[in-house]
């Protein structure tokens, strides 16, 4: 039985699941050197994903820009709006929780999502911690790789979006908070270089400071 393609998929309204199935399979052998039809990056398939995620109707992340998916916060930062970031890291979860997706850097890394998932549990042996801003942000920070930059490498794609997430994630998983604060000390001497006003930028590095000291200091303690 031939095996269904993506945009089939999606005509029959399949879970997300069954669509990040497609995706990460059709990038594994591609990895292996085969030829693959990317056709779930169209405009079309993303707003088919995006739906199946549950995302509104206005909500295609391939037609928007980077401040219409993911908002400033309170906090300074741009960040994706919390069902859909939910929504998003459910698909990650089940993605390594099937084997699908294998993150590592070095060695297996199957806990990379817990600093993210509510707190007071375990996931892959590890205590969850409750940071789902943080993967909020990640994902805007990310976005950048899609149609923000003028290189356009995953069209908004969520999942392609949140895979180099964990790619970097594999790396430091505070890579985001230490991101945070770096990207503030770099606006913050642009600001100074082009003397433009600093108030906002320094209260936000602040706060940037301080969020990575805490995730120092937890992981110090979860050590």
């Amino acid at each position: 039985m031939k095996k269904q393609s993506f945009v089939e998929l999606l005509e029959e309204s399949a879970p997300a699941s069954k669509l990040t199935e497609v995706i990460i399979h059709e990038l594994s052998i591609f990895n292996l050197g085969k030829n693959v039809d990317f056709n779930f990056l169209s405009r079309l398939s993303v707003s088919g994903y995006c739906h199946s995620l549950g995302f509104a109707p206005n909500r295609n992340w391939s037609m928007l820009i980077l401040d219409k998916i993911a908002p400033k916060s309170p906090l300074g930062p741009n960040v994706v709006p919390e069902q859909e970031a939910k929504a998003v890291l459910a698909q990650l979860r089940y993605a390594i929780d099937t084997g699908l997706l294998e993150p590592k850097m070095g060695k297996p890394q199957p806990d990379i999502l817990s600093d993210f998932l509510p707190k007071g549990k375990r996931y892959m042996g590890a205590k969850t911690l409750g940071h789902l801003w943080e993967f909020q942000y990640a994902l805007a920070v990310e976005l950048e790789h899609g149609k923000t930059r003028g290189s356009n490498l995953t069209n908004n794609h969520p999942l392609l979006t949140a895979l180099v997430v964990v790619a970097h994630l594999t790396e430091d998983k505070l890579y985001y908070a230490r991101i945070w604060e770096m990207e503030t000390n770099g606006a913050l001497f642009k600001a100074q270089i082009e003397k433009a006003p600093t108030d906002s930028i320094m209260k936000e590095n602040m706060r940037a400071k301080v969020y990575l000291q805490q995730r120092l200091q937890e992981r110090v303690e979860k050590a």
